[in-house]
């Protein structure tokens, strides 16, 4: 089926626009109100546009999150991680490390979204949540001054050790993504919706 042209939700409406430049115009400008009156006058299953919409808005947000863990913050209302300590950097620098900071957890392949009941959850699955949680929390390694642990830098090359390891928190879930969920999601979710049904409106009166 050829394009209809270009979708855009608006404050309230749905515009449908086509050609470029000067030759650009709207061929539909249709309100939110319209949109469901024309809805239900002609049998759309609106509760089945909702879920689609919301799993549209969950696959969205998830890739929101990843951006977040594999940039490291500085985004979607998280605030920017501090950078490794110059001693951590001596280490991955020694262990040929490339992986960004959130390692694992920055993988869009394990951040994973569920609905339970009429709530959507977003996260890591069960078994990262150790991971997850020590990410966050910045928790050092126990052993880190240890004589063990001190032989096993030594031989990496690293000898200039420091007395203490250093924890430098990366809060991300359940806030300060939460409350940036919390305010937009729903949002994102009304303008998939609408749009949904005015591109069926759409493809039915150009039909």
């Amino acid at each position: 089926m050829a394009s209809l042209g270009t979708f855009k939700v608006n404050d309230g409406n749905v515009t449908l626009t086509r050609g470029r430049g000067a030759a650009k115009t709207v061929v539909l400008n249709v309100s939110f109100k319209d949109i469901e009156i024309w809805a239900a006058r002609n049998g759309v299953n609106e509760k089945k546009v909702w879920d689609r919409a919301w799993t549209r808005a969950m696959s969205t947000l998830r890739n929101r999150l990843q951006k977040v863990i594999s940039g490291a913050g500085g985004y979607e209302g998280v605030p920017k991680f501090k950078d490794f300590e110059q001693f951590t950097n001596e280490i991955r620098a020694a262990k040929s490390k490339t992986a960004p900071m959130g390692g694992v957890l920055a993988s869009k392949k394990v951040i994973i979204w569920e609905k339970i009941g009429k709530t959507y959850y977003i996260g890591w699955p069960d078994r990262l949540g150790e991971w997850a949680v020590n990410f966050q929390d910045a928790k050092g390694d126990p052993d880190f001054t240890s004589m063990h642990r001190k032989i096993s830098f030594w031989r990496l090359g690293l000898h200039n050790l420091p007395g203490e390891y250093i924890h430098n928190p990366r809060r991300v879930l359940p806030e300060p993504f939460g409350a940036h969920v919390d305010k937009y999601l729903p949002q994102w979710a009304e303008g998939v919706f609408y749009k949904d049904l005015a591109k069926q409106m759409a493809r039915r009166v150009t039909a």
